[in-house]
C-alpha cells in the first residue's frame, strides 16, 4: 500500500516550516558574513577567520551537544540554539571590531553545535515511513531553494538598506523558526530521554559498533568527507573567482552562491523520479557515488570557466547530481539504522564532516598568502570531492544489505 504523503503528516509540516524560515536565513547568513568583514575589515586572513571560527565548536563540542539532545531530546535544544543565534545576529549589526566580531561568530558556532545535529534528528523522526526518497529530497530541496534565494536577498539588503536591518531581519527569522519547532505538543521521540553512556568513550563505542555492523556506511563517510573540504574551499573560492578573476561586485558573487542550489532544485525533480528505482542498498550507493563524482567534476569544471556567466551555468549543472547524492545518502542511512542510532553516527560523523570543510576554508589561505594561484588552488580542494569516490566505484560496492 502506497504511504500517503509527507505533507499529510503535521510534524513533517511543523519540521518543514522552520527549516525553510532556518535555511532561508542561514543561506542569508553564508553571504551577509563574509560580505559584512569584507566591507568592514577587508577580504585577507579576517575573512577566512571568520568562516573557520563558525565551524570550530562544532568539531571540539558535538559530542557534548549529542549528549544534552539525547537526554533532553531534540526540539527544545534545537528551539534554543535559534534564540541564541538571533540574539547573536542582534549583536552583529552594530559590531565595529574585528576581535568582537569573531566572538559573536564563535557563539553561532556554538548555537550550531546544537542546532545542526538535532534538526538532522528532527528531519529523520518527521519521515513518514516509506516515505524516505521523497521526504529527504522535500527537506533538500527547501534548504537549495534557500540558497538560490537566501544569499541574493542577502547581497540586496545589504546594499539597499543598511547591514544593521539585514542582521536584525535574519534575528528575527530564526526566532520564527524557533516558534515554530516550539508550538504544539511534542511527539514521543522529542519527549523521550534516553539512557545515556557514562562517559564520552561510550558514544565512541556505540558508533563503532554501528559502523561495524553496517560496513556499507564507510562507502557514504569517506567520499562525504572529501566532498566537505571541497564544499568548504569553494565559499572563498567563489568570492575569489568573482572579484578577482572575473573583476565583479559583491552582489554577483551572491548570484554564484544562489546558482549551485538552482540546480540542486532541478536534481529533486530527477530524484523524485528515481525514488521509485532506488530502492536497494546496491542501487542507492551506486546512485550516491556516481552522482557524487558528477558533482566533482563539474565544480572542477569551474577553474575554466571564463566569465561569470559561464561560471553560474557551471554551478547550476553540478547542483543537479548534488540533489541526488544528498537524497541517496540521507535514505540510505535512515534505513540501516534506527532514530538512536542515526543521533549517535551524526554526532561524531558531523564534527568529521565540520573538520574538512574547515580544512577546505583554510585551505584558502594557499591562495591569499601567494602559495597558489587560485587555479592550483582549487585543483587542488576539488581533488578532494573526486579522489575518494574513484575507489568505491572501481571495485563497486558489494551487493549485501
Amino acid at each position: 500500500m502506497t504511504s500517503p504523503s509527507p505533507w499529510k503528516s503535521a510534524d513533517f509540516r511543523r519540521v518543514g516550516f522552520a527549516l525553510a524560515f532556518y535555511s532561508f536565513c542561514s543561506w542569508m547568513l553564508v553571504a551577509a558574513l563574509p560580505l559584512l568583514v569584507a566591507q568592514r575589515f577587508g577580504t585577507g586572513t579576517d575573512l577566512v577567520g571568520s568562516l573557520a571560527l563558525r565551524l570550530a565548536p562544532r568539531i571540539l563540542f558535538a559530542p557534548a551537544a549529542a549528549s544534552l539532545i539525547r537526554r533532553a531530546g531534540s526540539r527544545l535544544p534545537v528551539g534554543a540554539g535559534l534564540i541564541v543565534t538571533a540574539l547573536c545576529l542582534f549583536a552583529l549589526a552594530g559590531v565595529e571590531h574585528a576581535g568582537t566580531l569573531q566572538m559573536v561568530v564563535l557563539t553561532i558556532g556554538f548555537a550550531d553545535t546544537i542546532v545542526v545535529p538535532g534538526l538532522l534528528a528532527l528531519r529523520a523522526a518527521a519521515v513518514p515511513s516509506g516515505r524516505n526518497m521523497e521526504a529527504n529530497t522535500t527537506f533538500q530541496t527547501i534548504d537549495r531553494l534557500a540558497k538560490i534565494f537566501g544569499p541574493p536577498t542577502a547581497g540586496l539588503m545589504l546594499t539597499v538598506i543598511s547591514p544593521a536591518l539585514t542582521f536584525l531581519a535574519l534575528a528575527a527569522g530564526h526566532l520564527v523558526a524557533a516558534f515554530a519547532l516550539c508550538r504544539g505538543v511534542a511527539t514521543p521521540e522529542q519527549m523521550r530521554v534516553k539512557r545515556e553512556p557514562a562517559a564520552r568513550s561510550g558514544l565512541f563505542r556505540e558508533a563503532a559498533a554501528t559502523m561495524r555492523e553496517n560496513p556499507v556506511l564507510w562507502v557514504l563517510v569517506l567520499p562525504a568527507l572529501g566532498y566537505m573540504i571541497s564544499l568548504g574551499a569553494l565559499q572563498p573560492f567563489l568570492f575569489w573567482l568573482n572579484h578577482d578573476q572575473f573583476g565583479l561586485g559583491a552582489a554577483t558573487w551572491t548570484v554564484l552562491l544562489a546558482a549551485q542550489g538552482t540546480g540542486a532544485v532541478i536534481g529533486a525533480l530527477v530524484s523524485n523520479r528515481l525514488a521509485r528505482t532506488l530502492i536497494d542498498t546496491h542501487s542507492l550507493l551506486m546512485a550516491y557515488l556516481v552522482a557524487s563524482l558528477l558533482e566533482g567534476v563539474t565544480t572542477l569544471a569551474l577553474v575554466f570557466a571564463p566569465t561569470h556567466a559561464l561560471a553560474t551555468v557551471v554551478l547550476i549543472i553540478g547542483g543537479i547530481p548534488e540533489m541526488v547524492a544528498f537524497a541517496a545518502y540521507f535514505t540510505l542511512l535512515q534505513q540501516r539504522l534506527n532514530l538512536e542510532r542515526q543521533a549517535v553516527f551524526y554526532a561524531l560523523s558531523l564534527p568529521l564532516m565540520d573538520l574538512f570543510m574547515v580544512a577546505g576554508v583554510l585551505a584558502g589561505t594557499l591562495h591569499s598568502g601567494g602559495w597558489m594561484t587560485l587555479r592550483q588552488f582549487w585543483f587542488v580542494a576539488s581533488a578532494g570531492a573526486i579522489l575518494p569516490v574513484l575507489p568505491f566505484l572501481a571495485f563497486r560496492p558489494c551487493r549485501r544489505s
